[in-house]
């Protein structure tokens, strides 16, 4: 049904509206990223928790634009979908735009997923791999990088990095 394809960047897309919901691509990917909604958060208010409360008088979920000031910029999947990580492709597209209104290219860094603006530590790094002088590249270039599955001809372009033992005072 072509619920699954690759964009001109590189990225694996999911078409929600086109998944049919045979879960065929979920026993198919290597890696088991994908999962199944069972829920249906479409029609949110026909869970308890989300209805009028008389007791206290509020409406919590139970009008269209009540449960759109969670995300509006992320799409609620209807149950019965596969889902997976989309990279934060809203984000991207709202960095990618706003660079093309200043008529700039995109700065390296300027397009963060939410896991990397999460991350503590900053050891996630996403960007343009075509640029040789972006952080994602260096960090590619770098000797403890690796490639989970690659032996089996995936073409991944998710790197992980070897963690550093001090093996010296092992002894």
């Amino acid at each position: 049904v072509a619920a699954t394809n690759h964009s001109s960047e590189g990225l694996n897309q999911m078409t929600y509206n086109r998944c049919i919901g045979t879960r065929y691509c979920a026993n198919n990917c290597p890696y088991k990223v994908r999962r199944f909604n069972w829920f249906d958060y479409t029609t949110s208010d026909s869970f308890p928790w989300n209805t009028y409360d008389k007791s206290e008088g509020v409406a919590m979920m139970i009008d269209d634009l009540t449960r759109m000031v969670l995300n509006p910029d992320v799409t609620v999947r209807s149950r019965g979908v596969i889902e997976k990580c989309s990279f934060c492709v809203q984000k991207l597209q709202d960095a990618k735009l706003n660079a093309k209104k200043l008529d700039r290219p995109l700065v390296d860094g300027e397009a963060r997923t939410a896991c990397q603006s999460a991350c503590p530590a900053d050891a996630i790094v996403f960007g343009d791999v075509n640029n040789k002088e972006t952080a994602v590249s260096k960090t590619r270039e770098d000797e403890r990088n690796y490639y989970v599955l690659a032996e089996l001809h995936v073409k991944p372009s998710i790197g992980y990095m070897v963690k550093v033992r001090n093996n010296e005072n092992m002894a």
